[in-house]
């Protein structure tokens, strides 16, 4: 696994993330690992999502848990549509192929364009009998975009915005539908030689932007956001191809083991080891001489002090008692001269 195959799947999963949270979900933080060990083909989509479609399609479709498990498993799908790519020329299949992908697994009507009226917030969306002609028109103005470096990023961002307004009134899916169209503008970007990094603006500054498109036909907040999650897109080298097909986790975790080492690979490794060992423990060796010999010579300056301490008083005291047997033998010698006078 190379830096840059590292680099390009975190870009991915980041900005479908972002795509998905503008729509007020979070996913749990699982969702993160499992999705780059997906984008990097160390975990097989089918088998590791094969249990969570079956458990949710138990589910009410009106419940709490059912809307999770929708949004759960549109993220992981947008991560495999996003890494594929689309073909070039975009066109109005490819659109719907996008949104049967993604949303297809809970959503029997998902790939199919809108068939009922919609409000929001009071404002109609396209009528579901233009949808169809809407968006090939559409798709047919994204098309003569020229590439980049021929158009600027300025430029450029000022006919996203401009796409984006129209799709949003337009409203072509019936559930998931905004989702779909920012992953739609992902892959059309990079056709078109730029990165849509939606991780560089927070979910609410894209919602809001979205709304004010739609509501109030202003497009500024939207041309401003496309400017700032716009780059030109890196070239990226191929990666090399993989053993065998993509592996669930269980059969991952079974591999984490370390392989073990050849004999010389041990001896090469062990070798400098147990000589800088040895090195170490003859400096603690003489550390601790030195260490061991200032010690005892401290310890001899303390008996030395400690017996001349002990011997002061002693030679005081003797003194003292010399002079007074002297002055006492005097004293007699004195008294024995008078008397013999």
């Amino acid at each position: 696994m190379s830096g840059m195959e590292l680099y390009e799947a975190n870009k991915i999963l980041r900005t479908v993330k972002s795509a998905l949270s503008a729509d007020g979900y979070k996913l749990p933080p699982s969702a993160d690992a499992d999705g780059l060990m997906m984008l990097l083909d160390r975990l097989d989509p089918d088998k590791f999502l094969a249990q969570k479609i079956k458990h949710a399609r138990t589910a009410d479709k009106n419940s709490a848990a059912y809307n999770r498990s929708f949004h759960y498993l549109a993220f992981f799908r947008a991560l495999i549509a996003v890494k594929n790519g689309m073909p070039a020329p975009v066109t109005y299949t490819s659109a719907m192929l996008l949104h049967k992908t993604v949303c297809g697994d809970l959503n029997a009507d998902a790939g199919k364009p809108r068939a009922a009226e919609l409000l929001t917030d009071g404002n109609a969306h396209t009528d579901p009998k233009y949808i169809a002609g809407s968006l090939k028109s559409i798709i047919t103005k994204m098309n003569d975009t020229e590439i980049a470096p021929t158009i600027s990023k300025e430029d450029f961002a000022g006919y996203l915005s401009h796409y984006m307004r129209e799709l949003l009134i337009m409203h072509p899916f019936d559930r998931g539908s905004d989702f779909t169209l920012r992953l739609f503008l992902v892959m059309f970007s990079k056709l078109k030689g730029f990165s849509l990094l939606l991780y560089r603006s927070t979910p609410s500054a894209i919602k809001d932007a979205e709304d004010k498109a739609f509501k109030t036909d202003d497009v500024t907040p939207l041309y401003k956001l496309f400017l700032n999650c716009l780059s030109y897109e890196r070239p990226t080298a191929p990666s090399p191809a993989r053993d065998g097909a993509p592996r669930t986790r269980r059969e991952l975790a079974r591999d984490l083991r370390r392989p073990a080492r050849k004999n010389n690979e041990v001896a090469a490794v062990q070798q400098p080891a147990t000589a800088r060992r040895q090195k170490a423990r003859g400096r603690r060796k003489i550390e601790r001489g030195r260490i061991k010999a200032r010690h005892s010579l401290a310890a001899k300056n303390i008996q030395a002090q400690r017996a001349a301490h002990r011997a002061y008083p002693a030679s005081r005291k003797n003194r003292g008692r010399r002079i007074a047997v002297r002055h006492a033998h005097s004293i007699k010698r004195r008294q024995n001269r008078q008397r013999a006078k």
